[in-house]
């Protein structure tokens, strides 16, 4: 028990952000943003270059996990988002990203993506960034 418990140190905490991102986010993608092998996208130093593109940025807001996120607050979406973007994506996203805010949130999940093939979908726009980001090196 003396290896488990380490006198003298508490728990990590967590802001609100990334108390919330573990909450709702994190049962799929992963505590660290690495989902393994499974149908969820891994985060993880990739996730920022959807960013890349006009495309793809809006297809972060508008993903129905997003869209329909019992995170109902824009303004700490926002906050998630970015968490997500530039924390768990690291150098993923391109130079001079800007970050999500509460009004693009709110507006984004107007249109919320609708297909029967999300993974379709999501491949399409991953091509897209991806092609943005190789010709902005």
């Amino acid at each position: 028990m003396a290896g488990v418990m380490m006198s003298g140190q508490g728990a990590l905490a967590l802001d609100r952000t990334r108390t919330t991102y573990l909450e709702k986010c994190g049962g799929c993608h992963g505590i660290e943003g690495q989902s393994g092998q499974t149908y969820i996208p891994t985060l993880r130093d990739r996730i920022g270059t959807l960013s890349c593109t006009p495309e793809g940025r809006a297809y972060l807001l508008t993903v129905p996990g997003v869209s329909m996120s019992l995170i109902r607050d824009d303004a700490l979406m926002a906050q998630v988002m970015n968490f997500v973007l530039f924390d768990l994506g690291g150098h993923s996203a391109p130079p001079g990203t800007t970050p999500f805010t509460a009004e693009e949130v709110h507006a984004q999940r107007g249109h919320a993506l609708s297909t029967t093939d999300l993974p379709a979908v999501r491949a399409q726009v991953w091509a897209r960034a991806i092609a943005c980001a190789t010709n902005r090196r």
